[in-house]
């Protein structure tokens, strides 16, 4: 990356800088981070409620197709980093634990029965929105601030890696206890693409974000560090804001990746 970078393309106005940043990702490749904020910047303006965010979001099932992306992030990406690697090693560990069974035993009041008492948990058919409501049991988040900038860093920042559980619940006919045998894990991912609050999104150039030393070391050049001023490629959340303003696009969107699977065979008593 250039050791003396350009200010964003020049750029003055909120449009310029918003519509400079996807060139810049794709510059460093950052081909994920860029589709993502061009679906974002290409999309009608629509601002995510904030209950799409919280651990109790809405059945996803009930999100229009426009506020909905299943294509960009894929598991095989995901995986190619260590951080993502180490969080499904974590997952791996609680993905039955107490927690995760209270919240399987709450799915699996539910299921539809047959006479025979069984029913099927899920299916490795479903897709990471269908699993996400249905027998998701836990997760774990992954991405944070001190990161290495890199795709995964500007496509997602943090986000939830969740494991579901799939395969055939029985239910006793004599006390009702439930028993799940699993046969296979999904692993997925989920997150919200907004520009909504008061983040400081980096400082950017025509040729990508500077690191955090680049960052500093730009600012005390210009002499616009800290309470000095702001660096001329700064760029928040306001900006993104503007832009919709300005412009009627820029339309906030639920991810979900698709489901990277693993075979397994234990036995689940849910009581």
């Amino acid at each position: 990356m250039n050791g003396n970078p350009v200010a964003l393309e020049d750029a003055t106005s909120a449009i310029d800088k918003v519509e400079s940043i996807p060139r810049a990702m794709r510059h460093m490749g950052w081909m994920v981070a860029a589709d993502l904020m061009e679906r974002w910047l290409h999309s009608s303006a629509w601002v995510l409620p904030d209950v799409w965010k919280s651990p109790d979001a809405p059945d996803p099932r009930t999100l229009p197709a426009s506020s909905l992306d299943e294509r960009i992030v894929r598991m095989s990406w995901a995986m190619a980093n260590p951080r993502v690697r180490i969080g499904m090693e974590r997952l791996r560990e609680k993905m039955a634990n107490g927690p995760a069974k209270k919240l399987l035993q709450r799915r699996a009041t539910k299921l539809s029965w047959g006479a025979n008492g069984r029913a099927d948990f899920g299916s490795q058919h479903d897709s990471a929105v269908q699993l996400d409501w249905k027998c998701q049991s836990n997760y774990e988040v992954i991405g944070g601030k001190l990161d290495t900038m890199d795709d995964l860093y500007g496509a997602l920042g943090s986000a939830a890696l969740k494991v579901a559980l799939v395969g055939e619940a029985t239910r006793d006919a004599q006390n009702g206890k439930i028993s799940l045998r699993v046969t296979h894990a999904g692993f997925y991912i989920r997150d919200t693409y907004d520009f909504n609050g008061p983040q400081t999104l980096g400082t950017w150039t025509k040729d990508g974000v500077l690191n955090k030393k680049q960052i500093f070391a730009n600012a005390v050049m210009n002499g616009l560090s800290f309470q000095w001023g702001i660096p001329s490629g700064h760029v928040s959340n306001a900006d993104f804001e503007q832009y919709r303003i300005e412009t009627g696009l820029g339309g906030d969107f639920v991810i979900y990746s698709d489901v990277y699977w693993e075979r397994t065979d234990f036995v689940l008593d849910l009581g």
